[in-house]
């Protein structure tokens, strides 16, 4: 299984657009900072940073991209028929690359942490990154980032999961990125339809493009854990805490992929 691992990461890591997707996380998190201080001159730069300089959507983004490209290119190539006849079984070849695409979510929330910290000391107001923050519910910068980060990658979970399920299904690379983008992208349209439904019927709350607003539940949480509030206004608006959209998602995400996994096992994926 770790030379499984070892060789779904170095796939990735070989291909020219891994690195190019992941400069341009780096060059859109300083070039959306420096609009931020064209927009408005004295954005504060913890606040910037403990949000992550507001782009892990772009963070996400290329991790679509990638989670789409480890399935469905290995029809489109062919290789998946050298791959089956390896010593691993087709359950350990899904899982390793869901594995391999969460382990490069983690390094992009480390780049885009990074990023995030340099930009901001650059182009934005300077405080202080480890001073407690009334805006933060009393937590400094660097642990307000932790969470948006640890927050993210809950998120990422469900959108590898998704991603490897369509590529599974249509087996097409460019479709694959196309719905795996149209899930990332369009669950605020469908939220605004969602939130008519959700005042009437209240078990709808659970649908994961609800679920997916759980960055909206962060400082609402943090206030929470401190306990000023036991409910808040955000949780009356998706009608769910912090804890229970991240437990949903992980159980939405499982159940994906656990359908994705027979469907993997099950059909004749040596065929094109």
């Amino acid at each position: 299984m770790g030379s499984l691992l070892v060789n779904e990461w170095l796939k990735l890591a070989k291909k020219k657009s891994t690195i190019f997707l992941f400069l341009f996380l780096i060059v859109a998190t300083f070039g959306i900072t420096y609009l931020m201080k064209l927009a408005q001159a004295s954005v504060d730069g913890p606040q910037s940073f403990a949000e992550l300089s507001g782009v892990s959507s772009f963070l996400n983004l290329v991790i679509v991209i990638l989670a789409a490209s480890t399935v469905a290119e290995e029809f489109s190539k062919g290789t998946i028929k050298f791959l089956l006849i390896r010593p691993f079984t087709r359950s350990q070849i899904l899982f390793s690359k869901w594995l391999v695409c969460m382990a490069y979510g983690l390094v992009g929330t480390i780049i885009l942490g990074i990023s995030s910290f340099f930009a901001s000391i650059i182009f934005l107001k300077q405080g202080s990154y480890t001073v407690s923050m009334t805006s933060f519910g009393g937590w400094n910068a660097i642990e307000v980032a932790l969470l948006y980060g640890a927050t993210n990658l809950i998120m990422l979970v469900f959108y590898v999961s998704i991603t490897l399920f369509i590529s599974a299904v249509i087996r097409s690379q460019a479709l694959a990125v196309g719905l795996g983008i149209g899930v990332l992208f369009g669950s605020s349209m469908m939220n605004a339809l969602l939130f008519i439904i959700m005042a009437k019927h209240s078990w709808l709350r659970w649908n994961p493009f609800n679920l997916l607003n759980i960055r909206e539940l962060i400082l609402d949480f943090i206030q929470m854990l401190g306990g000023t509030k036991s409910w808040t206004s955000a949780s009356d608006m998706y009608l769910l805490t912090y804890w229970q959209m991240g437990i949903g998602i992980l159980v939405i995400s499982s159940i994906i992929y656990f359908i994705t996994n027979w469907l993997f096992t099950k059909r004749d994926v040596a065929l094109n």
